[in-house]
């Protein structure tokens, strides 16, 4: 089971079409999913985390096509998207928890929030627990399971891996056999549930760079009035054309 929850229970579908069946076994799970400490709305307003209740209807709708059009990238499976910002305090972090709130939003999809930025993590104010095991612990102990870093961010159907314990060996972590197997393993441990990586700067940091090779596709944001033209096109020429999804202006 993931950490702080109750495991979630395979359900049997007999004399169905088995594409209807896995889609209703898919949807019972989604529904067992336990959720601990669900954040209300003042808290949600607070972290600047998107709900389907908010006012700012325009930053919903925003990010709701977004998400489609990630989506229809992917032809429609489920993918690893980084999320990295052109330079430090961009947005990065805004825009990947948001996101995965969006896909979350969808009530027969899961999210994974995973963040991998060392110098500026950024869920760790979701999780009210200190020194909570992270991405850098899987990686440094073998006896722990992928199960064992996962955990309830309070938002329906969004998890989160923080960043760990561990933080000084940013480029080795990544760059290693293991860290390759927990991508490859994370993406095919549900189908149903989309992938979000939090990195740092691609311009300043070289473990982003290692991160845009492990995953699928990758958005960079770019903060209003605090890079240059010449800077964009930088950060865009680091990520390879084929995993470039574009894009995302921040103000």
């Amino acid at each position: 089971m993931e950490s702080g929850k109750t495991p979630v229970v395979d359900g049997k579908i007999e004399n169905k079409a088995p594409e209807m069946a896995d889609r209703h076994v898919s949807r019972a799970k989604i529904r067992r999913m336990s959720e601990v400490g669900r954040l209300t709305e003042d808290e949600l307003n607070q972290f600047k985390i998107i709900h389907s209740g908010m006012p700012e209807r325009q930053v919903l709708n925003a990010f709701r096509e977004l998400r489609t059009k990630l989506v229809q990238q992917a032809g429609g499976k489920n993918f690893i998207c980084l999320v990295s910002s052109l330079c430090e305090g961009g947005g990065a972090s805004y825009v990947a928890l948001n996101l995965a709130a969006t896909f979350a939003l969808d009530q027969s999809k899961t999210a994974l929030l995973i963040d991998c930025n060392l110098y500026s993590p950024g869920v760790d104010h979701l999780l009210k627990m200190e020194g909570a095991e992270g991405v850098t612990d899987f990686l440094d102990d073998p006896e722990l399971d992928i199960k064992d870093i996962i955990y309830a961010s309070g938002i329906p159907r969004l998890r989160v891996i923080p960043v760990g314990s561990n933080r000084e060996a940013g480029a080795e972590h990544y760059s290693s056999e293991r860290m390759a197997d927990f991508i490859k393993a994370i993406k095919s441990r549900y189908n149903d549930r989309f992938i979000i990586v939090d990195a740092p700067s691609v311009l300043s940091s070289v473990e982003t760079r290692i991160l845009a090779d492990l995953c699928d596709m990758a958005v960079l944001v770019v903060p209003y009035g605090k890079v240059s033209p010449s800077e964009v096109q930088a950060g865009v020429d680091v990520i390879s054309k084929n995993k470039f999804a574009g894009l995302v202006f921040n103000n």
